[in-house]
């Protein structure tokens, strides 16, 4: 196991559930690294259960939990494959053959695992909305597939929810300035009914099932007529049922564009079986304005508000609940810090990791429309955050997938910083040789390039948003206390010096390469302390 994974908040929040239970302490003691490794299948799990039964939960009941076991243990080996299909860095995998394995893992799903996604992962609606777009952009991903249905190839199919989430998030329908011109702009009629007419055969269900949309397509008064749904007057004025028909029609033209990836668009049906599923969180999905004011206020406290959804986020490593409670336990050893500004900086990291995740997903089906979007800030995305790169004008390649663009890549361990505390750093090759400066100088830069909110909510402070930084993505362990106050300021004074050497290099004619090989974890943040 790597030393940021022996660190996590998992562990603080296992040990809450194992309380005074001797034997779940020993579990988590000694099985971390099958712990580690079965955490983000049972979770995938638990969604990939919710697919099989067709449901929606707002828990997992205790006299459900063999079930769900049950489950997970029996489809293991796929959640694996389909978890890790594209990933470059693969846990261990799991022999659930071997009889002694299964038993423990059997313990400690239902012991341990199954208690915690019920403490941490169930949120009420009312505490989420600040999250919308994330939760949108980060469900898309979790339901991309669905293991209990292959087709005719044997390869895993796609989920009945995914065109719709893909739909949700390809027109920020979460934003409802703009929605009609977004629509407009990534549903041009004449493309669609060109690639309508290429790519694989329709099976002759699916021409009966997209003949209305074609129809649609077709007719020049009809399709103008349906974009004004998304109007803003009109918008405004459709309930929640009306909203999710006019998404949900959208929906069907959206699986035109995914044609070569979908099996069988038939599979969406008439809408009820994607209604069922979502409908506790189409509140905060299509029905957000309703609900928060211009500032993001919850504007009253309905009862609707109180409902509870499963996060699409696993909670293992960012958990503001956790955190509160690691940073509580730890009294005045712990820097100070202000819950909102965690919740706030929590907050836009989720958001920050399902924005990029979502962007490469997306490139990889509509190209066309992502590269539109990076050539606005082809700056941000190529030279500062380094997740594309230009091969010819206006034209991108992702320089990673999204499968291995995951909050991992931003964590950081107490052997890092233990090295930059004893260490006295004066060049910059000795700066560029510790990891904890580039993983800090990153964690920032994504934050301050994505969300444009985030310097103004540290006051335009850089040291302020450092402290933040390493209190959220710092090491956890449970027998000690990283995140003191002394420790943070000697780190924050070596990065600030770091950063002074970067802006030296910056403005010498002889080091530009130098220079370009940092800005993309050292240019933003130094706009924060010029």
């Amino acid at each position: 196991m790597k030393q940021v994974e022996k660190e996590s908040l998992i562990w603080y929040g296992l040990h809450i559930i194992a309380k005074d239970n001797p034997e779940l302490k020993y579990r988590i003691t000694t099985q971390k690294e099958l712990i580690s490794n079965l955490y983000p299948l049972v979770y995938f799990g638990v969604i990939q259960y919710t697919l099989y039964r067709g449901i929606s939960i707002d828990e997992i009941p205790l006299v459900e939990t063999n079930e769900y076991v049950e489950y997970i243990i029996e489809n293991l080996d796929v959640l694996y494959k389909v978890k890790n299909r594209f990933v470059k860095e693969k846990t261990k995998k799991i022999n659930i053959k071997d009889p002694e394995i299964e038993e423990l893992a059997i313990d400690i799903i239902s012991g341990l695992l199954i208690p915690f996604i019920n403490k941490y992962a169930f949120k009420k609606l009312e505490k989420v909305f600040a999250l919308n777009s994330a939760y949108i952009r980060e469900s898309l991903i979790n339901y991309e597939y669905d293991i209990n249905h292959e087709s005719d190839d044997g390869k895993v199919k796609t989920s009945v929810l995914y065109p719709f989430l893909f739909t949700l998030n390809l027109v920020k329908v979460f934003d409802k300035n703009g929605l009609y011109d977004r629509v407009l702009r990534n549903y041009q009629k004449d493309k669609l009914i060109k690639k309508y007419e290429s790519g694989r055969e329709w099976r002759e269900k699916e021409v009966e099932y997209l003949q209305e949309s074609l129809e649609l397509l077709k007719n020049d008064e009809e399709w103008s007529m349906f974009l004004s749904n998304f109007s803003i007057s009109k918008w405004e004025n459709f309930d929640i049922e009306e909203r999710f028909k006019a998404l949900f029609q959208l929906t069907k033209i959206t699986t035109i564009l995914m044609k070569d990836e979908i099996t069988a668009v038939t599979m969406l049906s008439d809408g009820s079986e994607v209604y069922d599923m979502l409908k506790d969180y189409l509140t905060i999905y299509i029905d957000y304005d309703r609900y928060v004011d211009d500032k993001g206020n919850l504007l009253n406290n309905e009862e609707d508000t109180e409902i509870k959804i499963l996060s699409p986020f696993s909670q293992r490593n960012v958990n503001l609940d956790i955190l509160l409670a690691y940073i509580e336990s730890k009294g005045d050893l712990h820097v100070k810090c202000d819950p909102k500004k965690l919740e706030l900086v929590t907050n836009i990291y989720l958001k920050v990791f399902s924005k990029v995740r979502t962007l490469l997903l997306t490139h990889e089906y509509l190209p066309q429309v992502v590269d539109f979007q990076i050539a606005i800030q082809k700056k941000v995305y190529c030279d500062l955050l380094n997740i594309f790169e230009e091969v010819k004008e206006n034209k991108f390649r992702r320089k990673i997938d999204f499968e291995n663009f995951a909050e991992e890549l931003f964590f950081i361990g107490s052997d890092e910083i233990e090295e930059v505390l004893k260490c006295d750093l004066n060049t910059v090759e000795e700066f560029k040789s510790k990891k904890f400066f580039k993983t800090m100088g990153k964690i920032m830069s994504f934050g301050l390039a994505l969300k444009n909110y985030t310097a103004r909510s540290m006051e335009y402070c850089l040291k302020e948003l450092f402290k933040y930084c390493v209190v959220v993505f710092g090491p956890h362990p449970i027998a000690t206390t990283i995140q003191v106050a002394d420790d943070i300021e000697h780190l924050y004074t070596k990065f600030e010096k770091f950063i002074r050497l970067y802006d030296e290099i910056k403005n010498s004619v002889n080091d530009k390469k130098e220079y370009e090989d940092m800005q993309e974890y050292l240019e933003l943040p130094s706009k924060l302390l010029n």
